[in-house]
């Protein structure tokens, strides 16, 4: 009896977790399907405001007198989405113009609700302040630049320099050292858009306190944005007692014939990867009469160091093949004649593609 009273209520129990079990996938599915229907209402209703704020933003663009409302709480995200859109295509000067628009509709109002959102809703936010022009965002978009994301901090930063440059570069500049995650290449957009010349003067006053890393990192974008400035930096790095990756560095960005001297002393250098960055500089920057200097490195005992100064002889040279013959039999080392065929065949292949 007692086992017929277990079996009962076992199955009872079985029972009401199938019923449960259904009910609790029925509920799922529920909210499932009603995430997604809201979902796509949301994206339908963002695609008609992007269309209309689009074509508002042709119209002001074609010089029309637009008669717009303050943006509705619904349109923000699309018009935002219009809004950068428009700019990425526009040259600094059109996109000044939209500058009453983005103030008329309520632009920097609209933006605070949308700056406390998603990672995506803040970035597109800051991108459409940025694009207004208006320092009186400035403190609106400044926390961001400390924003645990590389990529809104990064668009904080763009934003900041558009709206105010020289307040932005003195904030941006020393971030670069700290901030490690942010992509050289995004960093030197920024500042390759930099045109008041304050980027140059920050990245060379903080170079005045670098450090062997900072250093390397700061001159590099300084090259970029300011060859000039860059190369009385890089002057005096090699005029000063740097560590040789330093030097290294400098060596692969000077692009200065007058410092033909001054490169051409570090072809004696104890480390090998020196010599070879001075071998390399020497034939971007030498003449013809450096070739002297350079033949010597032929019989250096690392390969890199004599593959390098046989390019350099190359295009001192003008790639000259009668030129580098005559050199060659100068050579009494033989992996100098041995590195002078190499580069020659190298050449020859790269003439025949």
């Amino acid at each position: 009896m007692d086992v017929v009273t277990n079996q009962s209520t076992v199955l009872v129990v079985a029972g009401w977790v199938a019923v449960l079990t259904l009910l609790l996938a029925f509920v799922l599915l529920t909210i499932i399907v009603i995430l997604r229907m809201r979902a796509q209402r949301r994206e339908q209703r963002d695609l008609l405001a992007r269309q209309y704020w689009t074509r508002v933003i042709e119209r002001e663009l074609a010089g029309e007198d637009v008669q717009v409302h303050h943006l509705q709480r619904h349109e923000v995200p699309g018009f935002i989405e219009a809004w950068n859109t428009a700019h990425d295509s526009l040259l600094e000067a059109d996109s000044r113009k939209l500058t009453m628009l983005g103030q008329r509709v309520g632009l920097e109002e609209a933006a605070k609700r949308m700056l406390r959102g998603s990672y995506h809703d803040r970035a597109m936010t800051i991108i459409a302040l940025g694009h207004l022009h208006d320092r009186r965002v400035f403190d609106m978009i400044e926390p961001f630049l400390a924003d645990r994301s590389p990529i809104v901090s990064l668009c904080a930063a763009r934003a900041l320099a558009q709206v105010d440059p020289p307040r932005a570069m003195a904030l941006f500049v020393p971030m670069i050292v700290e901030r490690n995650d942010w992509v050289p290449g995004s960093v030197a957009r920024i500042l390759s858009e930099n045109t008041d010349g304050s980027a140059a003067r920050e990245i060379s006053n903080a170079l005045l306190r670098a450090n062997a890393d900072t250093t390397v990192k700061l001159v590099r974008f300084l090259t970029d944005i300011d060859p000039g400035r860059a190369g009385a930096v890089i002057r005096q790095l090699l005029d000063g007692h740097v560590d040789d990756h330093i030097i290294s560095v400098c060596l692969q960005l000077v692009n200065d014939k007058q410092d033909r001297d001054k490169v051409a002393s570090f072809l004696t250098a104890s480390r090998w990867h020196v010599r070879m960055h001075a071998a390399a500089a020497l034939g971007r920057i030498g003449e013809a009469t450096d070739s002297r200097k350079l033949e010597p490195l032929l019989a250096d005992s690392v390969w890199w160091v004599r593959y390098r100064t046989a390019q350099a002889l190359l295009a001192l040279t003008g790639r000259n093949e009668e030129a580098m013959r005559g050199v060659q039999q100068r050579q009494s080392d033989a992996y100098g004649r041995d590195i002078i065929d190499h580069v020659l065949a190298e050449h020859g292949l790269r003439s025949m593609s």
